[in-house]
């Protein structure tokens, strides 16, 4: 049987089943008992019959026997279906009742001792004791019977009817106790689902985000405790990889820059800009480098309002001189009407920018760019280059990743950068490519309208 995976299923599972058992035996249990007190009861009705007619019995001229008026009473009586026969060994009926039934007595054990007995005729079913006795010096045996279908005798109906009856009763209280129990399993773990539902709340960009393990019952407690743990060396383990990250940028910039400066006495021009070239990039690098670490160590907050369409303009604007002189051309785009952005300025048009530098580096000459910003808050970034390969789109947004292995001065970092700058402000970067059209979509959730625009100085 496949085990089910809800917990909570499993508990009813199993005390449902524990239940049934339990009552299937204590009802087996209480049936047996009053068998064998309705069985001990008959065998005392019987013995009580089989000695009022010794008592009582009488023998006449001839040989024929009787039984006093009293002792007849007491041995036979047709309310509770209670009847007796004497017979000899030979199974004749030496003595019986006046209008006693017919009796399949050739079933009747017949030995030296009492034999308590069951026997089933054509029309009822029959409990009876055959007793061995000495009647005029010849053997001969006092056999009593109840018929137990007797509409009188209603104690062994009872006891025959008691399983059906009990488990008609006890199968819908088990249903009951069944769904009180889910209630109850329900209330009880309520603490574990809302820990879950923090679980699922974890924000990768909130490291301070723990599960409250106090409200939690003691057996999943240690759970909580352990996975809180967890984070923490998680966050221990990002801090001293950040903290080397941004030391290393930090501790490079100055060789690179005394390089730069040692390349520019190189006699030899073709040399010398070669190698000032290599030096700008690992320099452009190492500066992104030390942006994903500010960026990684920043908490998403409200910022301030900003024009989006307006920093977007400046954006297209500053990169325009390298787009033409690069042999491509690019078109902006503004928002029907004015649209707020709550974050980071500085932030922002950074990703802008490394939308747009992307788009210059990864589209042929005589390519077209179109920067637009939508109403709804975001900034769309469109090329008509030969687009990204479908199985390569899951990757662009991962650090140090390049389509392009060969490519020069490039560690894969923009487009990690754009993606960081969005979960900061609480937004998305989507990408859409196929061949001949690719869309970048920067989108900001918290756009406003009518908003303080906070426009810097010029």
């Amino acid at each position: 049987m496949p085990v089910p995976r809800s917990l909570l299923t499993r508990i009813l599972l199993w005390h449902g089943i524990a239940v049934l058992a339990t009552a299937i035996a204590v009802s087996a249990g209480i049936y047996l008992f009053l068998e064998g007190t309705a069985e001990r009861f008959q065998r005392q009705t019987f013995q009580a019959q089989v000695q009022a007619i010794r008592d009582g019995l009488r023998a006449e001229k001839g040989g024929r026997l009787s039984l006093t008026p009293a002792a007849a009473r007491e041995a036979s009586d047709e309310g509770r279906g209670l009847s007796f026969r004497i017979v000899d060994g030979e199974g004749r009926v030496l003595l019986a009742p006046d209008g006693a039934g017919v009796f399949p007595l050739a079933q009747v054990p017949r030995g030296a001792e009492e034999a308590y007995f069951t026997r089933r005729s054509r029309t009822a079913f029959y409990s009876g004791l055959s007793v061995p006795a000495r009647i005029a010096g010849e053997a001969a045996w006092i056999v009593t019977i109840q018929n137990l279908d007797h509409p009188a005798n209603v104690v062994d109906d009872i006891v025959r009817q008691f399983l059906l009856y009990g488990l008609a009763v006890i199968l819908p209280l088990l249903m009951l106790m069944l769904g009180i129990d889910a209630l109850i399993v329900r209330r009880a773990l309520r603490p574990v689902t809302r820990a879950s539902a923090q679980v699922r709340a974890l924000d990768p960009n909130r490291l301070d985000a723990r599960i409250d393990a106090a409200p939690l019952p003691v057996e999943v407690r240690p759970l909580a405790t352990s996975i809180n743990d967890t984070l923490d060396r998680l966050v221990a383990s990002l801090h001293l990889q950040r903290d080397f990250t941004a030391d290393a940028a930090h501790e490079l910039r100055t060789p690179i820059t005394i390089a730069r400066m040692r390349a520019g006495e190189i006699a030899d021009a073709e040399l010398r800009a070669a190698l000032v070239a290599d030096l700008d990039g690992v320099a452009g690098i190492i500066a992104n480098l030390l942006q994903i670490a500010e960026l990684d160590a920043m908490d998403p907050g409200a910022g301030d309002a900003i024009d989006l369409s307006a920093l977007a303009a400046d954006c297209a604007a500053a990169i325009a001189p390298l787009v033409h002189r690069s042999g491509r051309s690019i078109t902006f785009t503004a928002a029907p009407a004015e649209v707020a952005v709550r974050g980071d300025r500085d932030l922002i048009a950074r990703a802008i920018g490394a939308l747009l530098e992307n788009a210059v580096k990864h589209t042929p000459v005589g390519s077209s760019i179109e920067l637009a910003v939508s109403s709804e808050g975001a900034v769309e970034v469109r090329d008509d280059g030969p687009g990204i390969p479908a199985e390569q789109q899951q990757f662009v947004f991962r650090r140090f990743w390049r389509g392009d292995r060969g490519a020069r001065n490039n560690a894969g970092l923009g487009l990690a950068i754009v993606e960081r700058v969005a979960q900061i402000h609480g937004g998305r970067v989507q990408l859409d490519s196929v061949p001949g059209r690719t869309i970048f979509r920067l989108e900001f959730p918290n756009a406003v309208g009518d908003a303080m625009i906070d426009r810097p100085t010029r």
